[in-house]
């Protein structure tokens, strides 16, 4: 009976991938195609056409030598500037870990949830490892070493740490101060740690007061907008240890970045991704139209774990289901940014 059930479920829909494919659609919500941290901060450019070699971006002024590029890894390269102006930079691919739906469950009921909430968890865990690549380059580029010695200090990123005797207004009035000089109208992306001790800030400090701070309405009239970060990555062990979730920005660390600068022209980061045309997407076996992310599912039997308690990998009765771009993550004007731990003021 159940054999039965399945093949006429076969016969009612055409066992392409690419139907299937369609059916789950391009994991990404056209009205905020990126995630609002990176939209926040970044320039989110028109997606590159297919065929288009690289990005390259012409900057306004000298004073801003390097342009760091994030890799698909989360490493960061500086880039010199040519003296035309233009700097060569090259697309990152990266896809998607393996979803899979049951065959049983897709059949029959093409349109059910199931298929939405793989299209979902595919867009989360993108968005959230392109939000993750640019904040680790971030915080790894703004310490002190080899890396930034080797650089002039108009390319490099800024930090202002909390000291002995700071609270958290004098820290992001701190950071501040350190990027006045290269730009206006702040973002400041905070952990939540921070975040809660901004929100609870005046109740804490209400008994100590000398004089009134406000501090969420002192933030704004400083032109300092707050973006909490919020989520967690996975990363796998190595060494065959379990793996921890992490925070995508350190509960207790903030990134403050000047939107509008005379160095460059827009925000000091640009996001890019390369748009994937219907005839590449067809050789991936996706479906994609006009998308930025291709949709490709493997046909069955799939390879994976099922998750049960003693099982391995096994050949399941399933479709595949992973999403594959291509991006640039550019710092174009890292001086415009500052990064700060805030431990010793929210402790």
């Amino acid at each position: 009976m159940k054999k039965d059930i399945l093949e006429q479920s076969f016969a009612q829909m055409p066992g392409s991938s690419l139907n299937v494919a369609r059916l789950i659609g391009e994991p990404i919500d056209e009205r905020l195609p990126v995630a609002f941290e990176i939209n926040a901060i970044a320039d989110v450019l028109t997606p590159a056409e297919p065929g288009e070699h690289v990005y390259t971006y012409s900057d306004v002024d000298d004073e801003a030598e390097y342009i760091l590029v994030v890799d698909g890894d989360g490493v960061i390269t500086p880039v010199k500037k040519s003296p035309l102006g233009d700097t060569e930079i090259s697309f990152q691919g990266f896809n998607s870990r393996l979803e899979y739906v049951l065959v049983e469950d897709v059949l029959g009921s093409p349109d059910t949830k199931v298929l939405a909430r793989k299209k979902e968890k595919i867009t989360r865990g993108l968005d959230k490892r392109e939000l993750t690549l640019l904040i680790n380059a971030i915080e790894a580029t703004a310490d002190a070493g080899s890396f930034q010695a080797n650089l002039p200090s108009s390319s490099s990123i800024q930090s202002r740490d909390a000291e002995s005797g700071d609270d958290l207004y004098d820290t992001i009035i701190a950071m501040k101060q350190k990027l006045e000089d290269y730009g206006e109208s702040y973002v400041l992306l905070v952990g939540s740690t921070v975040k809660n001790k901004i929100d609870t800030y005046d109740k804490d400090n209400v008994s100590s007061f000398n004089y009134n701070i406000t501090l969420k309405a002192r933030l704004k009239e400083a032109g300092i907008e707050v973006v909490k970060v919020f989520g967690k990555v996975q990363y796998n062990k190595t060494d065959g240890g379990t793996a921890t979730d992490t925070a995508i920005l350190n509960t207790n660390h903030m990134i403050m970045v000047a939107k509008n600068s005379r160095l460059t022209e827009g925000k000091p980061i640009k996001f890019v991704r390369r748009r994937i045309n219907e005839n590449i997407a067809k050789l991936m076996g996706a479906d994609v139209d006009t998308a930025q992310r291709a949709v490709i599912v493997t046909p069955t039997p799939v390879m994976a774990d099922p998750g049960t308690t003693g099982s391995s990998i096994s050949n399941l009765l399933a479709y595949g289901v992973f999403a594959y771009e291509s991006i640039v993550i550019a710092i174009v004007n890292p001086i415009a940014i500052c990064t700060s731990d805030a431990t010793l003021a929210v402790d």
